[in-house]
């Protein structure tokens, strides 16, 4: 195939030329991404590219075939290259895991004092973290949980909900938020950090149906 050849296969229209653009920029090896950088250049090679091609097609004299397909190829080589050095928008990083026991140094008391304080500078957030930690870590105490760290939030409610039945919805409100603060990215009520403490205190103060844990009950 002569060289004349290829560049009259390569001639296209404008609309033809825009479409060679997004089609190599739409492939899968150019990677997803969220709204963002990456997008915003995007768009704005394909806005510059089809303004050029406005210019182009409203000149007085048009250009060449071989010429205008010298220009969209340069133009898509151009978007490419400026593509290799876009930083791409990163994966939110995994959220750590939140023990709902917390530091095993840490007792029941100091817990509930932390969340308090938390609560008083107007820290729902960390009122509901260290008030679920207290109400938790007070089971351990109390040997009405496993000394087990793996132990979910919702797990620990259901494991004390066997001992205080009256206070099943509580609990698993209780680890329904903690959930939401500590893995969900939800911010937290004054109300709902108040109730997780008033929780705290209601269980303190009720006798447990049973000393033995429901895990090993049920064995």
């Amino acid at each position: 195939m002569t060289t004349a050849a290829v560049l009259a296969a390569l001639s296209p229209n404008n609309d033809e030329a825009r479409r060679w653009l997004s089609d190599e920029l739409s492939k899968p090896r150019y990677g997803s991404s969220e709204p963002g950088l990456l997008e915003r250049i995007w768009r704005s090679i394909e806005d510059w590219f089809d303004s050029v091609l406005s210019q182009i097609s409203g000149a007085s004299t048009p250009l060449p075939g071989f010429v205008a397909a010298i220009v969209a190829i340069t133009l898509l080589a151009l978007g490419l290259y400026l593509l290799r050095f876009v930083r791409r928008t990163p994966r939110a990083p995994r959220a750590e895991t939140v023990s709902v026991f917390g530091e095993r140094d840490v007792s029941a008391d100091e817990f509930r004092r932390r969340a308090q304080a938390a609560l008083a500078r107007d820290d729902a957030d960390a009122a509901v973290l260290d008030g679920m930690r207290a109400i938790a870590r007070r089971g351990l105490e109390r040997t009405l949980l496993p000394d087990a760290p793996s132990l979910t939030a919702h797990e620990v409610a259901d494991e004390l909900a066997a001992h205080f039945p009256d206070h099943l919805d509580r609990l698993r409100v209780a680890a329904t938020t903690f959930d939401e603060v500590a893995y969900g990215g939800r911010r937290a009520t004054t109300l709902r950090a108040q109730q997780v403490l008033e929780l705290d205190a209601a269980i303190s103060s009720t006798r447990p149906r049973s000393t033995v844990p429901a895990s090993e009950m049920s064995t």
